[in-house]
Order: structure tokens, then C-alpha cells, then sequence
């Protein structure tokens, strides 16, 4: 049996602790790590290539909707948490469920039962399709060809992106969270509510900004762990 990879992210001990012992009574649940905060998660989505994320929503310095906003690729996500009120913005990042503390094993069970549905079908289609490293974007009535490689940044304009490449920029209508749904490469990270970079174009950082092809742009105080996370510091 295809076992999913899982991360449980929480900062309550015992939460943590309970969700691990509901995964080890599922036979397709392996898992990799527990987090205490979102800055450890992230460090360990480049550890584990994992499936499925439980992520708790209410933790201290990066809420949960703020891991979601800034990492670059993102699993399958479980919301775990006590507030039912969250359970709105489940269905606004388009979550595969939505568990609330203190839950039981039938409603665990059904929450991970239409993941895994989920991960199985997604595995017969990325066997399948090619990893791609380009994007298209329609730009005077054709369809332009941009690497991903030659990205420095999109910014948010208004109901617009501005796409800044090696070369040029490009404006093309949308917003930056449906970006980084389409795209999923762990090299651009949302590091404020205006900028997705790419993280190979970083040129130095300093205190709450950064500086990419001479253009400073700044870093929100959430995002700043979960930022230094993906570097590689000595």
C-alpha cells in the first residue's frame, strides 16, 4: 500500500502528541515530523517530500494562513484547530478538510480517507505529465513563453501582476495566491502581500527587506522566519 507522507504543525504539545497517535492507527499515514511553529514546517517540506500537512491555525509569530501565504509548495492540507470560524477560510485556500480540536477517530478518519482518494489520483497524473519549467502568459493577443529560471519577482498591482524578468516586465491580470497555486515551485516564496520572489535571485538582505536586480522590497514580519528557513545560513 502507497503510504502518505505527513507533517503535523501545532504548537500545543499535546495536540501534536493526539494527532500522531490518530495517524498511527491509519495504515496509509507515515509520519515524518512534528512542528511546533510554521518556521520548522518549512524547513522540513525541503526535508520530506510530504503528502499531507496537519496544520494547526492559531500559533504564535506565523498563523497557519500565513505558512499557507508564503510557502512555495504546498501538500495537501488538514486544518486542525478550535475555532470553528477558521472552518470559512478553509474553503477560501481550498483545503481537503477541516478538523476541529478535540475530534475523534470516525471524523479523523474521514478527514484522511478523502486525502488519500485524493493523493492516489494525483499520483496517476503526475506519472504522466512532465515537470515543467516555463509559464505562458498572454500578452498582446499571444501567448509568451517565460523560464522560470529568468523570474526576479511578481508584484501586486492592484488586480494586476507585475511579472519582472531578467529582460522586461509583463503585466498580466490575476492575484499572487492564484499564482503560487498554479505554479508550485519551491524557488518563489510569498515573502509580503505584494511580492512572490525568487529566492535564487536574492542579492543580500537587511533588516525587513531585501534586494533583487537593484529593486529593495520589503519583507513582513510573519514572513521573515519562514523566509530565513529556506536559506542556507553558516
Amino acid at each position: 500500500m502507497k503510504k502518505m507522507r505527513c507533517l503535523i504543525v501545532d504548537d500545543d504539545l499535546m495536540a501534536r502528541r493526539s494527532l500522531e497517535i490518530l495517524c498511527q492507527k491509519v495504515d496509509f499515514l507515515s509520519v515524518d515530523k512534528l512542528c511546533e511553529n510554521g518556521a520548522e514546517a518549512m524547513i522540513a517540506l525541503k526535508e520530506f517530500q510530504s503528502d499531507l500537512i496537519f496544520l494547526d491555525m492559531e500559533m504564535p509569530e506565523v498563523t497557519g494562513i500565513e505558512f499557507l501565504d508564503a510557502a512555495p509548495v504546498l501538500p495537501q492540507i488538514i486544518f486542525f484547530t478550535g475555532q470553528k470560524e477558521f472552518a470559512l477560510q478553509a474553503f477560501d485556500y481550498d483545503v481537503t478538510d477541516f478538523l476541529q480540536k478535540p475530534t475523534n477517530f470516525p471524523r479523523f478518519k474521514k478527514a484522511v480517507d478523502k486525502a488519500y482518494l485524493q493523493f492516489l489520483s494525483e499520483e496517476n497524473h503526475s506519472s504522466t505529465t512532465a515537470e515543467k519549467n516555463e509559464i505562458y502568459i498572454k500578452e498582446d493577443g499571444k501567448l509568451c513563453r517565460i523560464d522560470q529560471e529568468d523570474i526576479l519577482y511578481f508584484e501586486n498591482v492592484g488586480d494586476y501582476i507585475n511579472v519582472k524578468t531578467t529582460r522586461k516586465s509583463h503585466i498580466i491580470h490575476g492575484t499572487l495566491k492564484g499564482l503560487m497555486e498554479k505554479i508550485k515551485n519551491p524557488q518563489f516564496m510569498k515573502i509580503h502581500r505584494s511580492f512572490v520572489i525568487n529566492l535564487r535571485k536574492i542579492e543580500n538582505i537587511e533588516d525587513n527587506s531585501l534586494l533583487i536586480d537593484k529593486k529593495v522590497i520589503p519583507i513582513s514580519r510573519a514572513n521573515k522566519p519562514l523566509l530565513l528557513s529556506q536559506l542556507n545560513l553558516l
